[in-house]
C-alpha cells in the first residue's frame, strides 16, 4: 500500500470529518472506514510533541485542540478535537479539558473489514430476535403472570418458540440475576409476586428471566430461542399423548356404539384412560 494512502484516509476521518466519542463505539470506524484504533496512552497534558517518534510529525501540532464544550471556537481552542501524525499511524483525541487519548491507527484489509461487517449484521439480527422475545415474554410472563407449573407443558416452546432453561435457584440474596439487586436493565423492575400470582421479570436484552416461586425462592432462566427443528421436536413430544388419548377414547366409543361393551364398561374404561394420561 503506498505511504500516502493511510494518511489520506486518516485525514478524511479525523480532520475533515467530525468523529465523536460515540463513533468509537460499536465498531463504527471498522465498519465504515476499515480502520481500528488501539489505545496507546492517556495524559492530562498535550504530549503530541513527545510522541513524534521516528521523525513523525503532527498535522495540527501548532494548534491547541478543542474539547467539545462550546459550539463556537476561539483562536485558542479550535474546532478540531483530533490530530494525526503525517504518516497516518497515530491519532490524538482531546476527550475533555484535561484528558488526551493517543491511539495507534490500524488499517484493516478488505477481508478483515468484510468479516467485521458480517459479524455486525449477525449481531443485529440476534438483537432483533431478542427484542421480539422480550416483547412476547413481557406480555406472557409479566403482564399475564404465566404459572410456574406450566413451564413443563410445552406451551412456550410450541406457541412462541421460546424455552426457559433453569440456571440458578435460591434465596434472593444468593441470586445472580434479580430485579431488586440494584442493577438496571429489567423490563418491570418491581418487587415480584409469588404463589398463585407468579412474579416474573425479564432483562431488557431478552436473555434472562427471573421468577419468584415462593417468598424467598427465586429461579433464574436463560431465555433460549428455538430453531424450527427444535420447535417441531416439542410439538411431537407434547402432541403424541393427545393423539393416543383421542384414539383410545374413539376406540371404546366405537365399541360402545357396536354394543361390544356396556355403558358401565365404557365409563370405567374412560376413567381408566383419563387417569393414565
Amino acid at each position: 500500500m503506498p505511504d500516502y494512502i493511510p494518511f489520506e484516509i486518516a485525514r478524511k476521518i479525523f480532520i475533515d470529518s467530525s468523529i465523536t466519542k460515540e463513533n468509537l463505539l460499536d465498531q463504527y470506524l471498522e465498519i465504515q472506514f476499515g480502520i481500528r484504533l488501539i489505545e496507546k496512552e492517556r495524559s492530562r497534558f498535550d504530549r503530541r510533541v513527545n510522541n513524534s517518534l521516528n521523525t513523525r510529525t503532527w498535522l495540527l501540532e501548532n494548534e491547541e485542540l478543542g474539547w467539545g464544550v462550546h459550539n463556537t471556537y476561539s483562536t485558542i481552542c479550535n474546532k478540531h478535537r483530533w490530530d494525526i501524525t503525517t504518516d497516518g499511524s497515530l491519532a490524538c483525541f482531546r476527550m475533555t479539558f484535561v484528558d488526551y487519548v493517543f491511539y495507534d491507527i490500524e488499517y484493516l484489509t478488505k477481508e478483515e473489514q468484510d468479516q467485521i461487517i458480517k459479524q455486525s449484521e449477525l449481531a443485529e439480527i440476534e438483537s432483533n430476535k431478542r427484542n421480539r422475545v422480550r416483547d412476547i415474554l413481557s406480555d406472557v410472563l409479566i403482564n399475564n403472570m404465566f404459572p410456574f407449573g406450566k413451564l413443563s407443558s410445552g406451551e412456550l416452546e410450541i406457541k412462541y418458540g421460546i424455552h426457559l432453561h433453569q440456571i440458578q435457584r435460591g434465596m434472593h440474596m444468593n441470586m445472580r440475576h434479580t430485579p431488586q439487586s440494584g442493577r438496571i436493565g429489567w423490563v418491570a423492575n418491581v418487587v415480584l409476586g409469588w404463589g398463585s400470582s407468579t412474579g416474573w421479570d425479564i432483562t431488557l436484552d431478552g436473555k434472562i428471566a427471573c421468577c419468584r416461586v415462593n417468598y424467598d425462592d427465586y429461579i433464574n432462566f436463560e431465555i433460549q430461542i428455538l430453531s424450527d427443528e427444535q420447535i417441531q421436536e416439542y410439538k411431537n413430544q407434547f402432541a403424541q399423548p393427545e393423539i393416543e388419548l383421542v384414539n383410545k377414547l374413539a376406540t371404546i366409543k366405537t365399541m360402545l356404539d357396536r354394543n361390544l361393551i356396556t355403558v358401565k364398561e365404557f365409563e370405567d374404561k374412560k376413567r381408566e384412560i383419563l387417569a393414565i394420561v
